[in-house]
């Protein structure tokens, strides 16, 4: 019964300011806001553990006045299960397939940390995608990804993080910043003790940066038309994500990630270089859809993979 289990609070989605009198805001930004929570948490649950875009479960949420804000609750009565809900049914769906070695509270935790970290993201490089990783630094045993925004300054965000953020769906936060507006604040906190406190802080200026529409692909014309096909090639860039499933290796070269495959062997050749500067060499091949029409964008067949800078990072291929 929902009455028997203790909740715990893991993190919170908070809007205040002069829009928000007595924590009362109009039903349709409420329900965006607690739709937007929930498509975030879902996103990254699934990222830590892939079988949970299969299950169906509730996430619990408890909202107070003063300000409005959604309190993220990790039921703490299940006994170490991964069960989002109270509901019973949901928690037998998931102890059919087997989630009683996932911690709840560990994974809400670290799913509210990784949305509030992309809107630091965000709001500090002042675009919702393309970010360029200058090196990578342990941070109290953690490797963390330092990126610079235009003006140079750098933000520290860990690599399991950017990691997630690369299979980001488009406009994953825009539900939450919506509903921002002129005196009307959305605050993004985790509560966890290896968390820093800071809530991050997204205002009418800022929001802007998240609704940034999708750039539309460029059919017409040919990328990178120098690299005909079935030339040798150096290509000079940061490999950026790998994929044991198709055994391919993405390439982040001159604004544009290209895809990558070994000439021999398995990309797990490549794991040291991932998220390094390299000097990838191979051929170049047009032809991997159509054998007698060109691709409009090239492949690069690896042969050699040269980091040009030192290795500080884990292994982040996709599983």
């Amino acid at each position: 019964m929902a009455d028997s289990i203790e909740f715990e609070e893991v993190g919170f989605i908070k809007y205040f300011g002069e829009a928000v009198p007595r924590g009362v805001i109009d039903a349709s930004s409420a329900g965006n806001a607690l739709l937007g929570l929930d498509e975030a948490l879902r996103f990254f649950n699934a990222q830590q553990t892939p079988d949970l875009s299969s299950v169906t479960y509730e996430i619990p949420v408890e909202t107070r006045a003063g300000s409005w804000e959604a309190v993220l609750l990790a039921a703490g009565g299940i006994a170490g299960t991964f069960a989002l809900s109270y509901a019973k049914k949901a928690g037998e769906k998931m102890a059919e397939n087997d989630f009683k070695d996932v911690g709840l509270k560990t994974v809400l935790q670290k799913s509210m940390a990784a949305i509030k970290n992309l809107a630091r993201l965000v709001k500090h490089t002042r675009k919702p995608k393309n970010w360029q990783i200058e090196r990578i630094e342990p941070v109290s045993n953690i490797d963390m990804a330092v990126v610079h925004n235009s003006q140079g300054e750098p933000i520290y965000i860990p690599i399991e993080h950017m990691k997630w953020y690369q299979q980001l769906p488009p406009q994953l936060l825009v539900r939450l910043t919506a509903v921002v507006r002129k005196n009307r604040t959305l605050s993004i906190g985790v509560v966890a003790p290896t968390c820093p406190p800071e809530d991050v802080v997204i205002d009418e200026y800022d929001k802007t940066f998240f609704e940034q529409p999708e750039p539309e692909e460029i059919e017409d014309d040919t990328l990178f038309p120098e690299l005909i096909h079935g030339i040798e090639a150096q290509l000079i860039g940061r490999l950026i994500r790998g994929n044991e499933s198709s055994n391919t290796v993405g390439l982040e070269y001159e604004g544009h990630v290209i895809n990558c495959v070994p000439a021999i062997g398995s990309v797990r050749q490549y794991k040291p270089a991932l998220f390094l500067r390299c000097r990838v060499e191979g051929r170049i091949t047009r032809h991997t859809k159509h054998r007698f029409v060109a691709d409009k964008k090239p492949t690069l067949i690896v042969s050699r993979v040269i980091p040009l800078e030192s290795d500080g990072q884990m292994g982040l291929f996709n599983s």
